[in-house]
């Protein structure tokens, strides 16, 4: 299992609830990926460095996770046709305690080696 971070600017236009459902979405994707959320941190609406979408302010989310590498191309795939979305970025990152895969997949009910 490896450790990402995702930085997420949405459309200033999406009001909180929205923002929400998005968060939820990203959740379940991640989960249905047997990967697990560590953090989820709102940033709020921040002014932008340069104009994106003809947009001068997004509202930024930090994402960070665990999934397998073979997995991430399904959390990608989600930015591409999702209009809420600006911009994205994905980088792995490196966490303190890194759950070992076998620890990971006893965790999530599976065969003990």
């Amino acid at each position: 299992m490896k450790a990402y971070e995702s930085l997420i600017i949405f459309d200033p236009s999406c009001d909180n609830e929205e923002i929400e459902k998005e968060i939820n979405k990203l959740t379940e994707i991640i989960a249905s990926e047997k990967g697990k959320v560590i953090e989820v941190n709102r940033w709020g609406k921040k002014k932008l460095a340069y104009e994106i979408k003809k947009k001068n302010i997004g509202v930024f989310v930090v994402f960070q996770f665990i999934l397998l590498p073979e997995k991430i191309k399904t959390f990608k795939d989600y930015f591409k046709f999702n209009s809420l979305v600006l911009r994205n970025n994905l980088v792995r990152i490196e966490i303190e305690t890194e759950i070992p895969y076998d620890d990971y997949e006893n965790e999530i009910g599976g065969e003990e080696t």
